[in-house]
């Protein structure tokens, strides 16, 4: 418990500002306002096509929004290895010009600080290693900068159709179920290519896109595509051997075709990625909405790209005759104020499941933070939830429980980063405030996680057997 004290001195601050701001909050009784999150992707001005009467008038009517947010992370690394905590602030700035006969464009900056922190390169005597999940707070590849941690998250063109719009630049994209922005930490994804989003009808929606540039979260700078792909941890061949694929893939960038579309209580989603080089993955998705009942299937298949044959196994990505296979499923119950599920996800011995987490991470009805299916192979995983309203929309919690059975440490054929099963635990707690301080919204993450099998600690550091409180502050305008 000793180990928890200055954890909670924190969680005990972030309480009683809490605590504060909702009584004030409480004083006024009005109706509620949305809380429905802008979103520069959607069209939310009256747009008079061609009437500017000036170059002034196209940046004088455009809109600016943006967000400033604090991110606090203490990870409580078993017995005697190391802890480490950060806190982090920053913020960004996003500018969209108003229409000119259909043609728009935006601009968008990021930045983060260190306000305070732990020696988060002070090396764990036991494992020779230092910290992992407070480093991704900053930039994950320069472990010494902690302040120049300022990006161009975007940079675009769009032409709105009558029923969609086109963009090149750098662009916020749309959630899919592997790629996405994601930003879970200070700097999410972010993307430079072709968008397409077009709507035929209301029932139907369609997605085209070509990516040729990346910056992967908690990194600053931009690469280009056959540069960004295995920046972060590149894990192990089938065969054990360390994997050295970082920039031996000579990959120009990403195609992706999306469909969505709905029915009555069905709908029904599905995508078809292509990496150059890497792999082809298809995904189809099918779920009910019923008043009470939700169900839902996901399935995955993946290919190989013919280009791999001609690299030295260890610069393979994926080898020849593997094909990572996943089908997952789940069920919600919605009852007043509460919902409560259940889904189960199998990863097939046909291969592991890869597709680089530069560009984003996994959604199957299993994912959690800190618990994610990709690079599994041969693996079942089941997870439990419930979620709670507080009375009113803005104020939510929740629990989930996840168990993954898969193969065990050093069986790298379906195991890529040498993991071992493992149970988590994960609680939540979000309120978004309104009113006088409407656009405040305040989340507190909790996460347990340990293995089932081995626990020594060159395994487990940073990677499990630790507890972990996340408290994040952001206010958007």
């Amino acid at each position: 418990m000793g180990k928890l004290a200055a954890s909670w001195k924190f969680l005990l601050l972030g309480f009683l500002l809490f605590g504060l701001s909702t009584k004030l909050n409480a004083q006024e009784e009005h109706p509620e306002k949305s809380r429905e999150a802008h979103s520069i992707l959607e069209s939310d001005r009256d747009i008079t096509h061609g009437g500017l009467h000036n170059l002034k008038e196209l940046f004088g009517l455009g809109t600016i929004t943006g967000h400033l947010r604090n991110y606090f992370m203490n990870t409580i690394n078993e017995g005697s290895l190391t802890d480490y905590y950060a806190n982090a602030t920053g913020g960004a700035m996003r500018f969209r010009s108003h229409e000119f006969y259909g043609f728009e464009f935006g601009v968008a900056g990021i930045f983060t600080y260190k306000t305070f922190s732990s020696d988060l390169n002070e090396v764990d005597p036991v494992t020779g290693e230092f910290s992992k999940w407070e480093h991704e707070l900053f930039d994950v590849l320069d472990f010494n900068n902690f302040n120049d941690l300022d990006r161009l998250e975007e940079l675009y063109v769009r032409y709105n159709l009558t029923r969609g719009f086109i963009t090149y630049g750098k662009m916020e994209i749309e959630e899919t179920p592997l790629m996405s922005q994601q930003d879970g930490r200070m700097k999410p994804f972010a993307f430079k290519g072709v968008w397409l989003h077009y709507t035929p009808d209301e029932n139907h929606l369609l997605y085209a896109t070509w990516i040729d540039r990346i910056s992967p979260r908690s990194t600053v700078e931009w690469f280009d595509f056959k540069e960004g792909i295995g920046l972060s941890n590149q894990g192990f061949q089938p065969d054990g051997t360390e994997a050295e694929y970082h920039e031996a893939l000579e990959s120009d960038g990403l195609a992706m075709l999306g469909y969505q579309t709905h029915y009555k209580d069905f709908s029904l989603e599905f995508y078809q990625w292509y990496i150059h080089h890497l792999s082809y993955t298809s995904w189809l998705g099918l779920e009910y909405h019923g008043d009470q009942w939700k169900l839902g299937l996901q399935y995955t298949v993946q290919f190989p790209d013919r280009f791999q044959r001609n690299l030295e196994y260890g610069q393979r990505y994926m080898q020849p005759g593997e094909n990572g296979q996943v089908i997952s499923s789940k069920v919600s119950y919605l009852s007043g104020d509460w919902n409560l599920w259940a889904a189960y996800s199998h990863a097939f011995d046909s291969g592991r499941f890869l597709f680089p987490r530069e560009l984003g991470r996994d959604h199957f009805y299993t994912s959690l933070p800190r618990s994610r299916l990709e690079g599994f192979g041969n693996t079942d995983v089941i997870t439990v939830g419930a979620n709670y309203h507080f009375g009113r929309d803005h104020f939510t919690g929740g629990v989930a429980y996840t168990r993954l059975f898969g193969p065990e440490t050093d069986s790298f054929e379906y195991n890529k980063y040498n993991l071992d099963a493992y149970q988590q635990f994960n609680v939540h707690l979000d309120y978004a405030f309104t009113r006088f301080f409407d656009g405040l919204h305040i989340k507190l993450l909790y996460v347990y996680k340990n293995n089932l099998n081995n626990t020594d600690p060159q395994v487990i550091f940073n990677r499990s057997n630790y507890h972990q409180l996340n408290f994040v502050t952001n206010f958007d305008f």
